[in-house]
């Protein structure tokens, strides 16, 4: 349990860089921007990226290309950090003892 639960801690901690990145780049711009999900990936991992979504519009995910580009398309700080949450707060559950 201990491993889930650094892996949810680490999971929020990207999520607070990427969510100060954002800030950092909208006090240098001017204006609010905010980094989507794909865009960091592909920052992080071009081939992986493209090969993912290749995988999910070609028609082998049934039915996910919608839900899947919609995700893609929030912020990278939020998704990633409701991630880490739900990963930590499974972990805080299982590892509970009664």
């Amino acid at each position: 349990m201990i491993v889930v639960r650094v892996i949810g801690l680490v999971l929020i901690i990207v999520a607070l860089m990427a969510l100060g990145s954002d800030a950092l780049r909208s006090l240098e711009a001017g204006e609010v921007v905010i980094r989507s999900t794909s865009e960091l990936w592909t920052l992080l991992n071009p081939g992986s990226h493209d090969a993912f979504m290749g995988w999910a519009t070609d028609g082998t995910a049934e039915g996910a290309a919608g839900p899947i580009e919609t995700v893609m398309s929030y912020p990278a700080w939020a998704v990633i950090g409701v991630l880490g949450v739900v990963v930590a707060a499974i972990a805080a559950l299982l590892g509970r003892k009664d």
